[in-house]
């Protein structure tokens, strides 16, 4: 669930292992350089 913290947005995300993890990680990061916005991971 997402929840607010000091102002920014902020949800907590657990994957079974690293590769589940990085593949999440580089949609994201492909999402933000498509929009042009590159939150902090």
């Amino acid at each position: 669930m997402w929840k607010e913290e000091q102002g920014q947005l902020v949800q907590h995300f657990e994957f079974k292992d690293f590769v589940q993890a990085f593949d999440f990680l580089k949609m994201v990061a492909d999402l933000a350089e498509e929009h042009g916005h590159h939150p902090e991971i």
